[in-house]
């Protein structure tokens, strides 16, 4: 695979990321939404066997994330298209620490998203229960620091999302089209 695409076919991107990428994106953007807006949810339902399955597909949904950011992390690191620059300095180094703040935002609302099941000792469609660690003291603590974060990684995917529209209507380039599914990629 090509890092700098030379086609020059009518309807091609040129410098657009692979499809692979792009579907790990929106599969990415598309989960921490869906995840966000349940958490922020569920509460509301009444105690019941319709909120704990809820909360088990909140579960899943999570475990789904997790295994969207692992292979996106590998695929990144060994086949993803490496683009070149925006021609925008200040903004590419700021959208590269902001791509980097979102990893690692990802990874630790996954890893304190696990330890909360395990601190609730969380029924999975009330069939099986993974088993309970700490007490109500950490279990509170960690909830919280697992809410925290996925509210940080909302406001910074907002972010993310109000740059790739002012690179789009503001600066009209191609950094938006970059990521944009449905567009035929340079292969």
């Amino acid at each position: 695979m090509t890092n700098n695409p030379t086609s020059t076919a009518i309807g091609t991107v040129h410098n657009a990321y692979d499809k692979v990428t792009i579907r790990l994106h929106w599969a990415t953007a598309s989960l921490v939404s869906v995840l966000w807006v349940m958490g922020r949810t569920i509460g509301f339902m009444p105690r019941g066997p319709l909120r704990l399955d809820m909360w088990t597909v909140h579960i899943l949904f999570g475990a789904a994330l997790a295994s969207v950011l692992v292979a996106r992390v590998i695929w990144r690191a060994t086949h993803g298209r490496k683009l070149p620059s925006s021609n925008h300095s200040a903004f590419e180094l700021l959208g590269r620490t902001l791509h980097w703040l979102l990893y690692l935002l990802l990874a630790a609302v996954v890893v304190l998203g696990v330890i909360n099941v395990f601190t609730h000792g969380s029924p999975i469609f009330n069939m099986w229960r993974f088993p309970r660690i700490g007490d109500a003291d950490l279990r509170k603590e960690i909830n919280t620091w697992h809410d925290l974060v996925a509210n940080i990684i909302m406001a910074v995917a907002l972010l993310h999302a109000a740059a790739a529209l002012l690179h789009h209507y503001v600066l009209k380039d191609s950094v938006l089209r970059r990521m944009w599914p449905g567009r035929q990629q340079v292969q």
